[in-house]
């Protein structure tokens, strides 16, 4: 009887475990503050034309993309 009741205990133990893990990683994705804000997004991007990574053809086209949000 209490094996029984002790392996009950830690199933649901296990349980609780593992879906409080699934609840807190869901919680997490596409979190506001993991996301740049636009500003920095464009002020990073002009630094990357500014520093010849890429051109200013490719630093147009990005930068429409995210004022139009695409």
């Amino acid at each position: 009887m209490k094996t029984k009741l002790a392996l009950m205990a830690g199933a649901l133990m296990l349980a609780c475990v593992l879906c409080c893990g699934c609840v807190v990683a869901l919680g997490n994705r596409g979190s506001e503050q993991d996301k740049a804000t636009l500003g920095k997004q464009l002020t990073d991007l002009k630094q990357a034309r500014d520093t010849g990574v890429i051109n200013e053809e490719e630093y147009q086209t990005a930068k429409k993309r995210l004022i139009e949000g695409k």
